[in-house]
């Protein structure tokens, strides 16, 4: 087991500084480095920390960020979810990491989970200087997600996200949803969510729970299922049978489309259930057999 250091970096990105942590494992060579970032309205000091932690112990270096919006990151509005400016951040890091002398950057992982776990899939369909990929329960295909959203909700979810989104246009404040809600109309209604989302929620950083309605049109259309048959490198997919967000069927196609370079996974589990107990466990142990296996501690 190594010991590591973390130190703040900070990368500019656009016009916004993107905050991190650098897990740095005391090692003679450079180390194989893991960049990562959270899911849907989530920040780097919730359940990512214990994954960074577990990887640098084993001799990864680890770049875990927070997008433009959030966090100790800058730009304005505050909790503001973009998929074009997120995923423009993830390049920016990908860019700089390559750049970095203290790592080797010839292993370049990119790992996700959920929203984040669809943008590595897409990142890797795209760049040339990745060489593997952990997507846990990631989010393939917004227009399949969608049907799992109530009926009859959807029609006045589309209407506040329609309105946030011309508002913007024209200066407006923004017109915002619960992440979750045990009650009001929210981006996870369903009956896990709530207590899911709220066990990774870390309450010693400020979180406010809700974010900007305008991401909700640009979710139903996201769909990295439709790139990922240009991948071209290893890739460790954990999927989850019982996930209310994100179809199992949607994850089997994905994962068929991504083969033959998928190690596919499907485990008896909710979306939430993987950052916590045994399902943690699990899913350490198995990504670092993946990562010795592909990428390796020198």
């Amino acid at each position: 087991m190594h010991s590591y250091t973390v130190e703040p970096l900070y990368v500019k990105s656009g016009q916004e500084v993107i905050a991190a942590d650098f897990y740095r494992p005391k090692t003679e060579h450079k180390p194989a480095v893991i960049i990562m970032a959270h899911g849907l309205a989530a920040l780097r000091q919730f359940k990512l920390i214990q994954y960074a932690q577990r990887f640098a112990q084993a001799g990864y270096a680890v770049v875990l960020f927070d997008y433009r919006y959030w966090g100790g990151s800058t730009g304005r509005p505050r909790e503001l979810v973009s998929i074009q400016f997120q995923l423009e951040d993830w390049r920016t890091m990908i860019a700089h990491i390559f750049e970095r002398k203290s790592v080797d950057n010839r292993r370049i992982v990119l790992w996700g989970t959920s929203l984040s776990g669809g943008y590595v899939l897409n990142l890797a369909a795209e760049l040339k200087n990745v060489q593997a990929v952990i997507a846990q329960i990631p989010f393939v295909d917004g227009a399949e997600s969608a049907k799992l959203y109530p009926l009859q909700k959807l029609p006045k979810a589309l209407k506040i996200s329609s309105q946030d989104y011309m508002g913007a246009k024209v200066g407006m404040a923004p017109k915002t949803l619960p992440v979750v809600s045990h009650k009001d109309l929210c981006f996870m209604p369903t009956a896990d969510s709530y207590s899911g989302y709220l066990s990774i929620v870390n309450p010693d950083y400020y979180w406010s729970g809700e974010i900007p309605a305008r991401i909700f049109f640009n979710l139903m259309r996201y769909r990295p299922i439709l790139d990922v048959r240009k991948i071209s490198v290893p890739v460790l997919f954990i999927a989850s049978k019982q996930d209310s967000l994100i179809p199992i069927e949607s994850s089997r196609e994905t994962a068929t489309n991504i083969a033959p370079f998928v190690e596919y996974h499907e485990w008896d589990m909710q979306h939430f259930d993987i950052y916590h107990g045994q399902w943690f466990e699990k899913a350490i142990t198995t990504q670092l057999e993946f990562l010795h296996q592909y990428i390796g501690v020198s």
